[in-house]
């Protein structure tokens, strides 16, 4: 039996990065509600652990894009 996967990827700059959560920085808020799927959901919601505080803090207040940082392309 043959198991299909889907995956996304998105490239970023190191330098965009910072010490919060990597995920969240990469995919936006939305990594941390299973992108809809409430099954699917980060167990870390809301805490430290999943740059809960700080970065959710600074996306909702525009300080840092809601949808995750851009793609950097191939280059």
């Amino acid at each position: 039996m043959t198991e299909t996967f889907a995956v996304r990827s998105k490239r970023v700059k190191q330098a965009s990065l910072t010490s919060d959560c990597w995920p969240v920085q990469v995919w936006g808020l939305a990594y941390c509600s299973g992108f809809g799927n409430y099954s699917a959901m980060c167990e870390y919601l809301a805490t430290d652990e999943c740059g809960g505080q700080a970065i959710r803090k600074r996306a909702l207040t525009g300080d840092f894009p809601v949808s995750g940082l851009p793609d950097a392309g191939s280059g």
